[in-house]
């Protein structure tokens, strides 16, 4: 399968992903690219999923019209999604083009807020 990781989503999770071509935004030169473009080059490249942490992407954009699949994270903090990845591969797996799903991989607690 073929996905792409926002620049916002942990180039570490690639490693997590075997059997998946995977690349990140960052690593294809698109780093800085807005939503919309973005949309476009994934089209361009046959991007099957699309991996995000950018929970306000589905607002402003149309992505169940999209030839790929989108799962949006629950964070980009990779200490806090390391223990998850399995529900990011699962989740992976299951994903459709013009689907965008939801994946629990966890939280990031500031240190300030943590043990209130």
């Amino acid at each position: 399968m073929k996905v792409v990781l926002d620049e916002g989503v942990p180039e570490d999770l690639a490693d997590y992903l075997p059997g998946h071509e995977t690349r990140s935004v960052a690593r294809l030169g698109w780093k800085g690219t807005t939503n919309g473009r973005l949309l476009k080059l994934l089209q361009s490249i046959d991007t099957e999923v699309f991996v995000t942490a950018d929970k306000n992407l589905q607002r402003r954009q149309v992505l169940g019209s999209q030839p790929f699949g989108v799962l949006v994270l629950s964070t980009n903090n990779w200490p806090a999604m390391q223990e998850h990845v399995s529900a990011v591969s699962a989740a992976l797996m299951e994903c459709k083009p013009g689907v965008v799903a939801a994946v629990e991989c966890g939280r990031f607690i500031p240190k300030r807020f943590r043990n209130l």
